[in-house]
């Protein structure tokens, strides 16, 4: 089933509007799509902030943040990373000496 549009009105700074009526008439839409396409990002790009907080926190596993944020398990840590938070607390060494013996041990 199609969402349904509520009609709100909203006071913008004419700035702003300028930037919402540019941001329309390059992608060739009307003021009030590009207006809920900004908004929705908005939203989108705080969650994720939230998210990605609550991570570093220890407030939620990795597995939770890639379910709020709706991506899977191997995006979310893209994610972290480009955030700068570690998924382990392994260092550089340790994860490469791992790596030699599972190699050692499979081959």
């Amino acid at each position: 089933m199609a969402e349904k549009f509520v009609r709100v009105n909203v006071t913008l700074y004419r700035d702003m509007l300028k930037e919402v009526d540019s941001f329309a008439k390059k992608r060739h839409e009307d003021r009030s799509t590009a207006i809920r396409q900004l908004i929705s990002a908005g939203l989108r790009e705080r969650n994720k902030k939230e998210v990605v907080k609550a991570y570093r926190d220890n407030r939620i596993t990795l597995r939770e943040a890639a379910k709020l944020l709706s991506v899977d398990y191997w995006k979310v840590q893209d994610i972290l990373a480009e955030e700068g938070i570690p998924i382990s607390d392994l260092t550089e060494s340790e994860v490469k000496s791992r790596m030699k013996k599972v190699k050692k041990d499979t081959f």
